[in-house]
């Protein structure tokens, strides 16, 4: 992405708001499973793609070894520069950070990882995209973690309406469009990692992790229903004014009290079978 497309690139606020959410929903036994696939290994190197603010590398920290050498990748070095502000010190020796264009450096990205991983990140990409990161991944026997990636549902408590349903028609549509990294999968995304993982002879579990937002987390559903109404008007701009005010009134419900909000994703960890594949 030598230009970053718009839908790629988020905001630093947004990604501290949605943390503490993404940490709890996480499928915290497939992080335990890739922690054991790295335990023979004295050092283990990670790869982290699209890294953001560091999210994944706090999650995954406390499950990993503690002599893990990190390689931390993102298009955006503010968002990189982030990591050590949050740490509040400098990076320990083992954390990198590296500024990629993933669209055409996937391959020295990932190069001579023992875990690959990424958060948030797999709804971007093209199925070309993932069939050259797994072909890489099985050409060196990386294990591969990719959670939180969005499965396309998405429940609002109380009965659903007329407008609820062009906002989740439209807003499907810009999840097609492509972000940077070819035509993005959407929320086909996981089954197509699973497809290319168990086509290369890895062992792949799937996991739900669902985000239940309620006024507890208004702040989070609000930031969240914005998106998705800017999202779906850029998709549908005769109707944007119309998603506009069906963000407003749907954070409203939920600040209220008078309804929540449940997105649903999954994670998928997948580790190298006996046989090297490619």
């Amino acid at each position: 992405m030598s230009a970053p497309v718009e839908g790629s690139v988020f905001d630093s606020t947004w990604l501290a708001l949605r943390e503490p959410v993404d940490h709890a929903s996480r499928a915290h036994g497939l992080s335990r499973l890739a922690a054991g696939a790295l335990a023979a290994r004295a050092t283990p190197e990670v790869v982290d793609l699209g890294t953001g603010s560091g999210s994944n590398l706090r999650y995954l920290s406390a499950y990993l070894p503690g002599k893990t050498r990190w390689r931390l990748i993102d298009h955006d070095a503010a968002l990189l520069a982030r990591v050590a502000a949050h740490a509040g010190h400098a990076l320990s020796p083992h954390v990198t950070t590296e500024t990629r264009d993933l669209a055409c450096e996937l391959g020295p990205a990932i190069d001579g990882a023992d875990l690959i991983t990424a958060s948030a990140l797999l709804d971007l990409v093209s199925d070309a995209w993932l069939d050259t990161l797994c072909r890489g991944a099985a050409a060196q026997r990386s294990a591969v973690l990719f959670a939180l990636s969005v499965d396309g549902r998405i429940r609002l408590t109380g009965r659903m309406d007329a407008d609820d349903q062009a906002l989740l028609s439209a807003l499907a549509l810009d999840q097609r469009r492509d972000k940077g990294l070819g035509t993005a999968l959407g929320t086909a995304a996981p089954a197509h990692l699973i497809n290319h993982l168990a086509a290369r002879g890895y062992g792949v579990t799937a996991m739900p992790a669902i985000w239940y937002l309620d006024a507890r987390r208004s702040d989070l559903a609000g930031a969240l229903l914005d998106g998705w109404a800017a999202a779906a008007g850029a998709a549908c701009p005769a109707e944007a004014h119309r998603f506009d005010a069906w963000a407003a009134r749907r954070t409203a419900d939920i600040t209220a009290g008078r309804s929540g909000l449940e997105v649903g994703h999954i994670d998928v960890l997948g580790l190298p079978g006996r046989c090297r594949t490619a």
